[in-house]
């Protein structure tokens, strides 16, 4: 899997502040991971642990190789296993964050011969496991960190305000100002509270100052 805007954008835009337990939803080759890694050490945060999940061998051998070359090495682990079964066995409550660029196509694809195609399908993460994984997993005000198509970001408020989840943060992300949001950045708690939104044009000066820490 290519490092695209997406994760950059989530890696840049979650809250991680004064966060202690992490854990990374579908890591693939670890960007999240790092990215939060990279901001909670840049914030002087030394007292911290980012777990990442995926069910792909090959996701999990890239996401061990990136974490050994990086400087938070002793602050990141990774395990094959999927969010389902993995929220079946880990301690329950345990995480601050948890944090996901989630598949998103509804229907099952026809011709899915790839670890891309596999990854992008609901079939292996649906918005009702995600959601249900994440209440099981979060520690009391605790929040769940997203990026989706628009029209399935709508899906998932939708879905998350249904099984009681609050909506707290919100970010439409246009590719030009003249244009509709193509994307959607969202961060549900279980608990009530006020909505944040705001909106993003990718390359404009909020964005330029969001990722400017994260490219060469």
């Amino acid at each position: 899997m290519k490092v695209g805007v997406d994760s950059v954008l989530l890696g840049a835009w979650m809250d991680v502040s004064g966060t202690q337990r992490l854990l990374d939803a579908g890591c693939g080759c670890g960007l999240l991971a790092l990215m939060a890694a990279q901001r909670l050490s840049d914030d002087g945060e030394g007292e911290f642990n980012i777990d990442a999940v995926d069910i792909e061998a090959g996701a999990v051998a890239d996401s061990e190789a990136n974490f050994e070359a990086s400087p938070w090495a002793q602050h990141l682990a990774v395990r094959q296993i999927s969010l389902q079964d993995f929220a079946d066995t880990a301690a329950p409550c345990s995480y601050d964050r948890i944090f996901s660029n989630p598949p998103y196509y509804d229907d099952s694809l026809a011709a899915r011969d790839s670890a891309r195609d596999t990854a992008r399908s609901t079939d292996t993460l649906s918005r009702t496991d995600l959601l249900f994984a994440a209440s099981k997993l979060l520690a009391p005000g605790g929040r769940l960190s997203l990026i989706l198509p628009f029209d399935q970001g709508k899906k998932m408020i939708l879905e998350a305000t249904c099984a009681g989840w609050s909506l707290r943060r919100q970010c439409f992300v246009k590719t030009k100002a003249s244009r509709p949001a193509k994307r959607l950045l969202l961060e549900f708690s279980p608990d009530a509270g006020l909505l944040e939104t705001e909106t993003l044009v990718v390359g404009d000066e909020r964005y330029r100052e969001l990722t400017s820490g994260f490219y060469l």
